[in-house]
């Protein structure tokens, strides 16, 4: 009970934190190192001096290895190095108006590395006491920033509460989730999932051999030049873009946010779009032919490409999807892919690029 409301309340601080500054840099209109270095004075005035500690150690594994990475709050940053070492680098942060509370929690926040074959398991332990309040009621800011070096065929998992977190140019397999922060992926061709509830999910040069996963609730999916047998892309409030794309199955979604298609149709392909307050727009790339069904309740339907009507009455026509129309059903050229589009209050679009 005592781990789960230290979870809320992290959250809690992180998210208002943020909030704070992203306020306060709109008002003053600072640029970037004016804005950090006011934000650093107004953390030290409201929780006192930051008291940090660093973290650094190197293990040895045979192949490519794998990391396995468990954080409560602060970013987490995985890169590509040279040789069959895993480095793990850490900062450990915490503020307190007390100086002596901050030193005595920074020495029980631990950074904990278990070492099992290959395999490097990374632990953020905070205190096992109720997280943000000493006796006297006042709260204490902790998180803890990793940078952690792998081979390049290495093995990366990251779960994590509050922070963003950021994978480059890992070849092996990449699974990336965090509650409220980012999560950006580059050059990870074997990147199975990238996740979080309250951020934006960016993926960008991915080559993926099986099926890709990439989500969010509160943010928006934007991938690009992106390869991969299946993708699930999908927001509950924000957009999903998706451009210069290989995909052969796809099923992009969001409540509210619009959806964006740029890339091409492959023969057999299938592809299901759902939006329920937004338009679809797909910008599509020399296709051989697709099957349409497209519907908007309260939207419009339009297609540059002629398609071939298919009507209950067996009276087929070539005509293109117009303002007016709301829902279509009918094929293009060969008729090789196939297009499920749904809105209930949004346009679609289906333009030649």
């Amino acid at each position: 009970m005592i781990r789960y409301r230290t979870l809320l309340i992290v959250l809690a601080l992180t998210v208002s934190s943020v909030e704070a500054r992203a306020a306060v840099t709109k008002a003053v209109g600072l640029d970037e190192t004016a804005r950090g270095g006011w934000f650093e004075r107004f953390q030290e005035a409201r929780q006192g001096p930051e008291q940090t500690e660093q973290f650094n150690e190197t293990y040895k594994v045979e192949g490519g290895g794998a990391v396995d990475v468990q954080n409560l709050s602060g970013d987490v940053r995985v890169i590509t190095g040279r040789g069959n070492e895993i480095r793990v680098e850490a900062s450990k942060r915490v503020r307190h108006r007390d100086s002596d509370e901050a030193r005595r929690y920074l020495a029980q926040l631990r950074v904990e590395v278990t070492r099992v074959g290959s395999r490097i398991e990374v632990r953020t332990v905070h205190p096992r006491t109720p997280y943000g309040r000493n006796d006297h009621g006042r709260s204490v800011s902790a998180s803890v920033d990793y940078t952690i070096t792998v081979p390049v065929d290495g093995m990366v998992a990251i779960k994590s509460i509050s922070g963003d977190v950021a994978v480059t140019g890992v070849k092996g397999e990449v699974r990336c989730e965090t509650v409220s922060g980012n999560v950006d992926v580059n050059g990870t061709p074997n990147l199975i999932s990238a996740k979080t509830v309250s951020g934006d999910v960016r993926a960008k040069d991915i080559a993926a051999t099986s099926g890709l996963s990439l989500g969010t609730v509160s943010g928006s999916v934007i991938a690009s030049a992106l390869r991969a047998r299946t993708l699930d892309a999908g927001s509950v409030s924000g957009s999903v873009q998706l451009s210069n794309l290989q995909v052969e199955r796809l099923q992009a979604k969001t409540v509210s946010g619009d959806l964006e298609y740029d890339g091409v149709l492959p023969r057999g392909g299938r592809y299901e779009f759902n939006a329920h307050s937004g338009n679809v727009r797909l910008h599509l790339v020399n296709p051989s032919g697709f099957e349409l069904d497209a519907s908007s309740f309260s939207g419009s339907i339009r297609s540059d490409f002629p398609v071939t009507l298919r009507t209950s009455s067996g009276n087929n026509g070539s005509r293109r999807a117009g303002p007016s129309t709301r829902s279509v059903r009918g094929t293009f050229g060969d008729a090789s892919a196939i297009l499920s589009i749904r809105s209930f209050s949004g346009n679609v679009v289906i333009t030649k690029k």
